[in-house]
């Protein structure tokens, strides 16, 4: 998927398994009986569940449950740790020095996050929260169009015939990059 090369090298275990689940969801997404839609969250929900495996190992290799002390603050703040997205990224950065806010993937993949809140949270509208702020709610839009090629109808989302496969390669995209981060943040320690 996509035109750039990847190293693969990079990739951990998770990640293969995730970018295994997004291939499988880039051989149906042509499908006309797919729902363009369903394929662009289960794509989120695919590195979603990589992201939170992955911050569960860097826990689990820092030794922290060894302490008592450790113990005690991860059994009052690991769910913290998965919450949203931004809970994801200041986790990373904080605990484990992986840096990711601000990087071309992690702003694209933050694209598909946001699409798939209006899918999952507003029935194929934008919420609320991605209304509040004319601003945000302009600059949502023509993120949404220019990654993903959605575009909005006063407050609803309309999907193209590439939108579910821009999705995926986004998907990829942020999957390589995220390895390669937390690949070189461990390799240096």
């Amino acid at each position: 998927m996509g035109t750039e090369r990847k190293d693969f090298n990079d990739l951990t275990t998770s990640g293969e398994s995730c970018l295994t689940s997004l291939s499988r969801l880039y051989l149906i997404s042509g499908e006309p009986t797919i729902n363009p839609e369903w394929i662009l969250v289960d794509a989120v929900t695919a590195v979603e569940v990589h992201v939170d495996r992955t911050i569960e190992a860097l826990v689990a290799d820092s030794g922290i449950t060894s302490l008592p002390v450790g113990s005690a603050f991860l059994s009052r703040y690991a769910e913290e740790m998965s919450r949203t997205w931004d809970a994801r990224y200041e986790w990373l950065s904080d605990g484990f020095g992986v840096k990711l806010k601000g990087e071309r993937a992690q702003q694209d993949f933050q694209v598909l996050v946001e699409c798939r809140n209006a899918i999952v949270h507003g029935s194929g509208n934008l919420t609320r929260r991605q209304r509040s702020s004319l601003g945000k709610f302009i600059q949502l839009r023509k993120q949404l169009k220019s990654v993903l090629d959605i575009d909005v109808h006063g407050t609803a989302i309309g999907f193209s015939r590439n939108s579910a496969r821009l999705s995926l390669r986004v998907a990829s995209s942020f999957v390589h990059g995220f390895d390669r981060t937390v690949g070189d943040v461990h390799r240096a320690r």
